[in-house]
């Protein structure tokens, strides 16, 4: 993916949960997804919030965004790709475990839509949990409804609260979906563990799920999540 609006306001709104983080890593470099219109109305949003910003204040000549989230107040976002081919600084296929030399080495860890395009998608959020600092702060913006082809994976709300809550302990600041269409409606996605059918919910057009948690100081002990509706 890339910053589009919908995971431009999440990292924004979520930018708080970054205070005094000294080191991050996103899955795959993001370049933004907004045509002059759309970037317009995101700088309108953004200085509602408090952000003081123009458009040269947030754009690179690259069209990558390390800038973007600078300018939030997160501290400077390293990237991990497959491949070197967008300059990142950690090579490595999420498919397979990441070596011990990256545990625990993140503040942050950003999956800007990366995980759903792994086939190993438990192996992928395990490393992601593994390069978190205890304390360390994970956000994932995600297809979760109406992408059918655009990856392995559709994630469910299972996958914020069963695994990231429920199995690695982790506190939950936002589980949310917005439409594609509707970028400023935020649906609250609660714990889907013990409702009929998982908490199914059934949407029209393409949805985005966003999730933003804090890894605990202490793990717990871990098993594999069960989906919520089978507990």
């Amino acid at each position: 993916m890339g910053i589009s609006l919908i995971p431009g306001l999440f990292v924004a709104r979520n930018a708080p949960h970054a205070a005094n983080a000294r080191r991050g890593l996103i899955l795959g470099r993001q370049k933004y997804h907004m045509p002059p219109r759309r970037m317009e109305r995101f700088l309108s949003v953004l200085n509602g919030m408090g952000f003081t910003l123009d458009e040269a204040a947030i754009t690179q000549t690259d069209g990558f965004t390390e800038t973007l989230f600078t300018k939030l107040g997160y501290p400077t976002i390293e990237a991990m790709d497959f491949t070197d081919s967008e300059g990142a600084q950690h090579i490595h296929d999420l498919n397979h475990p990441v070596p011990g030399a990256l545990h625990e080495q993140f503040d942050v860890v950003i999956d800007g839509g990366t995980t759903e395009h792994i086939f190993y998608i438990g192996q992928a959020l395990d490393n992601c949990y593994a390069m978190l600092k205890p304390g360390g702060l994970m956000l994932s913006y995600v297809s979760c409804d109406g992408w059918f082809g655009h990856g392995f994976f559709q994630t469910g709300p299972d996958v914020p609260w069963r695994y990231w809550h429920h199995a690695r302990g982790c506190e939950m600041l936002e589980v949310s979906v917005v439409g594609r269409k509707t970028p400023r409606t935020i649906v609250t996605i609660p714990d889907p563990t013990g409702q009929p059918r998982g908490g199914e919910r059934f949407f029209e057009g393409p949805q985005m799920l966003l999730y933003a948690c804090r890894k605990p100081l202490s793990a717990p002990p871990y098993a594999p999540p069960i989906q919520g509706h089978y507990v």
